[in-house]
């Protein structure tokens, strides 16, 4: 009389391990699918971030832009000549360069001069104490604010003439700025334009 079989056979037993195995890889390959695009997602977010708090803090500074006419007086009580509250160079070898005479950051302080720069493929900001009467202290020790950046180029507004290149001209209080930037990053390369005006 044979006994009922009892448990598994060898073959069975080696079909439910491959069947495993290859649900196994299946499963580490999706998780890994989902890693990579989460991590992929979670760079490009903190570039735009940057990119936006460099655009964003760059609007701030030109909009808080002062009426020198106005606003603080000289040892001598007058306004010094050719000051200007915003003055932009730009040309074709990355030499892009803002400054902004602005209002400071605490009401009543006065106000401060900010300075934007292009050096290498690395955006510059630096500003300077805030002070209550001309001449006022000049915008050192610039603070990395966003890198990557192969080309950074201004035009700005003339009321005949619409947008004008600067091409190494320097321009004092345009009525309106449009920034162009190219940057290179692990997804490529990304291209902004922001406009900026009127300004007067």
């Amino acid at each position: 009389m044979n006994r009922a079989q009892q448990g598994f056979t060898l073959i069975e037993v080696m079909v439910a391990i491959l069947l495993m195995a290859v649900v196994s890889l299946i499963a580490w390959r999706g998780l890994d699918s989902v890693t990579r695009a989460d991590q992929h997602l979670q760079a490009s977010t903190e570039q735009t971030e940057a990119l936006l708090r460099a655009l964003n803090q760059l609007e701030r500074d030109i909009s808080l832009r002062a009426s020198v006419e106005l606003s603080v007086p000289t040892d001598e009580t007058k306004t010094p000549d050719g000051l200007a509250a915003l003055t932009v160079r730009s040309s074709d070898t990355k030499g892009f360069r803002l400054e902004v005479i602005r209002s400071a950051a605490i009401p009543g302080t006065g106000l401060q001069r900010v300075r934007w720069w292009l050096k290498g493929d690395d955006l510059y900001r630096a500003a300077a104490p805030a002070r209550a009467r001309f001449p006022l202290p000049a915008a050192k020790d610039g603070v990395l604010v966003l890198s990557g950046v192969s080309d950074l180029q201004v035009r700005v507004w003339e009321a005949d003439k619409g947008w004008r290149q600067l091409s190494g001209n320097r321009r004092d209080d345009p009525l309106g700025l449009e920034i162009r930037l190219v940057r290179q990053t692990p997804q490529g390369v990304e291209r902004y334009r922001q406009v900026v005006g009127p300004l007067r």
